[in-house]
């Protein structure tokens, strides 16, 4: 929820919740907002997050273009207050961090706030991107998550002020879109049933929105009432013709045809599996102006069959566990989402966000909606109802909080084994690294429940995350299968950037880029994408870093200590393979505290031990050593070229006495 946060000055992060009344989250912990005007005030900041509001606007919004004398003292009050709520633990005469004075009024700093309106503009977002790539399901998780966080009309203490209407009006459509996304979605799923459900009220509320009308229509006929699908249409077209002087669109008057002549195109179908194909090696010729393409998939052969090989066992009534890892960037999440596309069999897809705060076990909320939503016959127990219908977790304490954790957990995975009696299910547990406590508890305790489900549990989660070191031991006690990733080879590496160019690659490109990535799908297809002109297709190592691979080098970096950071800076100019005796004197450090230093870079999968030199180490990738080169400054690397070489030289001089 809300924590510290140093990015904006050392100020509190404060999270905001405006799909509704205005709440604000402070220490992980609701506040008193106060006097409904001061409510009203805060409403105001928080619709123009990072954006300044003149004093002249908040006054003509409070009091509705007629302030009274003493407005002002009123509003800097309200500033006060606000102020002191906001950042209960700032010291008195210090800077506020939080509602900032910017000129002739206030902002609230975007850096040190979290607004829920943003985050379900992301959700709503992500789940349209979802829908246009063909994955339903996962669009579905989406709509649902996003609509989850509304708790009325947003901005409500101010929703008929002129400088917040626009806002208000744009999410509510939005909101509108979700609310129909979800249902077509729902189609998609064959739930037709629920869905006939939501749409009759949503049609009634909304009656001259024309898709809602259509997916109702759609909804109805599927569910066997044809004669209640042409109803909805025709209430449509003289509601239309009566209010708006308008015949219904196009699609309408289509369906209604074919509704009445029961076209087969109408019945709902279970997605077939699609085929996984090779991609050729010489694709099509390439078209002006076309951009590479970012959904190309290839090699993976090897994980791709262990992964299909472990359904037909779990459809067998063995079910198991799957963990892919790697370091960030490698596929994970590619090679699951390519599997979930050729699995035949509901696949239930949750993942934990990196840059948001979500609720406890958000990830198995995502799996359990898709559920419910794709095997509506089986009926959703009290416990997983709960958890799916409450916005936040509140965890208890003492022995009646853990067991009501357990029963909960209990049901979860009563449910999940249940459905799979029915039809085998697929759950995809992606980015588990970032998942919460609970959310880590849960899988262990499915894990040991396995064997009486016909389910299969694939798990994507970085390599070497010390948060996961319990829960990878516990699924190591239930026989899990592993699967590490590594980078693609050259002749995979020849063939990915061949399709994503549209033309043929020569052996001697593949292979300098394999040298300057491994392979890392990432960092390869980023580096793909420089290859703008024949010279640079020829020449890829005169390609500059790209800019998106560079800011993650420099962010994995940062995660580490900072003596880690130093350290690895000096080796960057010492070369990709380097000594770890002639960094260290170059640093300078002591050379425990560099082999200290070189043990957190090698957790973090940036380095690795040369197996045949005692005391070399080498980048796991030339560009990360290209980076942080590039991130030095040229005097500092002249200075540290020089001290490298000195150092090299004694080393070099102290291996000659030894031996002679």
């Amino acid at each position: 929820m809300a924590g510290q946060d140093s990015s904006a000055g050392g100020g509190p992060f404060v999270e905001f919740r405006a799909l509704g009344p205005v709440e604000a989250v402070v220490g992980g912990r609701m506040v008193d907002l106060g006097t409904p005007k001061q409510r009203a005030l805060l409403a105001l900041l928080v619709s123009r997050v990072g954006r300044p509001v003149t004093v002249d606007v908040m006054l003509e919004e409070l009091w509705e273009g007629r302030p009274p004398p003493s407005a002002r003292t009123s509003l800097h009050a309200y500033v006060a207050n606000l102020r002191r709520v906001l950042e209960p633990a700032r010291e008195r005469r210090t800077p506020a961090t939080v509602l900032r004075t910017h000129g002739q009024g206030y902002l609230l700093d975007s850096r040190a706030v979290r607004v829920d309106v943003h985050r379900f503009c992301e959700r709503a977002t992500a789940g349209w991107h979802a829908w246009g790539r063909g994955d339903r399901r996962l669009a579905l998780g989406e709509f649902e998550a996003g609509l989850a966080m509304w708790r009325g009309q947003a901005y409500a203490e101010v929703a008929t002020a002129t400088h917040v209407v626009p806002e208000v009006e744009r999410l509510e459509e939005l909101r509108l879109s979700l609310v129909e996304g979800r249902c077509a979605a729902l189609l998609a799923a064959g739930a037709h049933e629920m869905a006939v459900a939501e749409l009759e009220a949503f049609t009634q509320a909304h009656p001259l929105r024309e898709y809602g009308c259509e997916l109702l229509s759609l909804a109805l006929y599927r569910a066997g009432r044809q004669a209640d699908a042409l109803a909805v249409l025709r209430t449509n077209q003289q509601r239309l013709a009566r209010e708006l002087g308008i015949d219904p669109r196009p699609a309408l008057q289509h369906l209604e045809s074919e509704i009445l002549n029961q076209a087969p195109a109408l019945d709902w179908q279970p997605p077939a599996p699609p085929v996984i194909r090779d991609l050729p090696t010489v694709p099509a010729p390439r078209t002006a102006g076309s951009a590479p393409d970012a959904d190309v998939f290839v090699g993976r052969e090897a994980a791709l069959r262990r992964l299909a090989e472990a359904l037909p066992a779990a459809a067998a009534g063995h079910g198991q566990v799957v963990t892919v890892s790697g370091e960030p960037g490698i596929g994970k999440t590619a090679l699951l989402r390519r599997f979930a596309a050729s699995a035949g069999v509901p696949v239930l897809w949750g993942a934990s966000p990196e840059h948001v705060a979500a609720p406890p076990l958000w990830p198995w909320q995502q799996v359990l909606r898709t559920l419910a939503a794709c095997c509506p016959q089986w009926p959703v127990p009290d416990p997983v109802a709960e958890l799916l219908d409450s916005e936040v977790l509140r965890a208890g304490e003492g022995a009646d909080a853990d067991t009501a954790t357990l029963r909960r957990f209990d049901a979860i995975v009563d449910y999940l084994t249940g459905a799979s009696q029915g039809t085998p299910l697929v759950v995809v547990l992606d980015h588990l690294h970032r998942a919460d406590t609970g959310s880590l508890r849960l899988l262990a305790h499915l894990a040991d429940a396995l064997p009486a489900g016909r389910l299969l549990v694939a798990v994507g989660h970085r390599s070497g995350e010390p948060a996961l070191t319990e829960t990878v031991a516990a699924l190591a006690r239930a026989e899990t299968t592993g699967i590490v990733l590594g980078g693609l080879d050259v002749q995979e590496t020849q063939r990915l950037a061949g399709a994503m160019l549209h033309r043929e690659v020569g052996a001697h490109t593949a292979q300098a880029l394999w040298d300057r990535t491994e392979g890392h799908p990432f960092y390869l297809r980023e580096m793909v994408k420089q290859l703008t002109g024949e010279q640079r297709i020829e020449q890829p190592h005169t390609v500059p870093v790209p800019v998106p691979v560079r800011e993650v080098v420099l962010r994995r970096v940062a995660q580490l200590p900072p003596s880690a950071a130093g350290v690895l800076s000096v080796a960057a100019v010492a070369g990709r393979h380097f000594d770890i005796d002639v960094v260290a004197e170059a640093a300078p450090v002591g050379i425990d505290a560099a082999l200290e230093a070189l043990d957190a870079a090698v957790a973090a999968g940036l380095v690795a031990e040369d197996q045949q030199r005692l005391g070399w180490f080498r980048f796991t990738h030339a560009l990360t050593a290209e980076v942080l080169y590039g991130s030095t400054g040229r005097l500092r690397r002249a200075h540290l070229q020089r001290r490298i070489g000195q150092a090299a030289a004694r080393s070099r001089a102290g291996e000659t006495s030894e031996f002679s």
